[in-house]
């Protein structure tokens, strides 16, 4: 499942290997730290919470799953011409021609300049960040935006440039089968720190959760301002052992290593609780070609995870 937001670490060519490793029927299914919700979405669950404390992500999901795709898609059309940006899926790349041409390998951005950044001023001025007006330039802002990500300063300003693309026929197709898959499915977004004993709760009743964290020692845009800390880390795994007593089951996705740096904090809680807490930790391999291992290698150059109790 390919969602509407383009989350970087967003897990849609992962899920095969994933579902080999998760339960095979399941109740409450959880997506914590859900970004674009590309996981929760993928699973076949009685219901699925979303959650994640990005309070702009979890209102601009609950908003595209509220409307049927012609009727958001007249609106946004409407947008698009208000501020003259290039419509590729409706119009093609003819009638861009010439003005790509100029633009060597710039795309759809010179033709996008001058409206983009009227529409990010817009919204930026907009007070009610949850309004229907607001989601819908946000949306658009995210298609248009440099490498179609969602990043804000800290005064709360979406600040990215004019990206390369604009509302494509795969942008289309990635709105309309996740208006599509959210109607056919229970499910409920919630906006919520993991410490908080609201979120604690939900974790509680779950039948099955499943979280990918911010990494220590990734760099993500989107984890500029999250203030992901040793401490943090510390925090979070002090949250799955809890579940684990709990008996309820989990699976994480992290980084070990990365290019000579560690997740000392993860790899030590590892090596230390394997045995209590059942953990079992597989390696991800971006090119299908993974398998499972339960040695925690510390000189690889890069190795993703899961890690899961089961």
């Amino acid at each position: 499942m390919k969602t509407p937001l383009n989350y970087t670490g967003n897990k849609s060519r992962l899920m095969p290997q994933f579902i080999e490793h998760f339960p095979k029927q399941v109740g409450i299914f959880v997506d914590l730290f859900c970004g674009g919700a590309t996981v929760g979405l993928s699973i076949d669950a009685k219901k699925v919470i979303f959650i994640d404390n990005n309070l702009n992500v979890i209102n601009l999901l609950k908003h595209l799953s509220k409307y049927d795709f012609k009727t958001l898609i007249s609106r946004l059309e409407v947008l698009i011409e208000k501020y003259n940006l290039s419509y590729s899926a409706k119009y093609g790349y003819e009638k861009y021609r010439k003005e790509l041409d100029k633009r060597d390998n710039n795309g759809f951005k010179g033709c996008n300049t001058i409206g983009y950044y009227q529409l990010r001023s817009d919204f930026n001025l907009i007070e009610n960040k949850n309004s229907k007006e607001a989601l819908d330039l946000l949306y658009l802002l995210v298609v248009y935006a440099f490498n179609n990500d969602m990043r804000f300063n800290k005064s709360g300003e979406f600040n990215l440039p004019v990206g390369k693309t604009d509302l494509n026929k795969n942008n289309i197709e990635k709105l309309k089968n996740y208006i599509e898959r959210v109607k056919k499915i229970n499910c409920i977004f919630v906006c919520g720190d993991f410490r908080e004993e609201k979120i604690k709760k939900i974790l509680l009743e779950a039948d099955f959760i499943y979280a990918d964290p911010p990494y220590l020692i990734g760099n993500a845009v989107y984890n500029e301002t999250s203030n992901w800390t040793e401490e943090t880390e510390k925090e979070f795994l002090n949250l799955l052992e809890i579940l684990s007593k709990n008996n309820k089951k989990f699976a994480v996705s992290n980084v070990l290593s990365k290019v000579g740096v560690y997740n000392k904090p993860l790899s030590d809680w590892i090596l230390f609780n394997r045995l209590d807490l059942h953990l079992n930790v597989i390696d991800i391999d971006y090119h299908y070609r993974g398998a499972s291992y339960n040695k925690i290698n510390r000189d690889a150059k890069e190795r993703e995870v899961l890690i899961k109790n089961f």
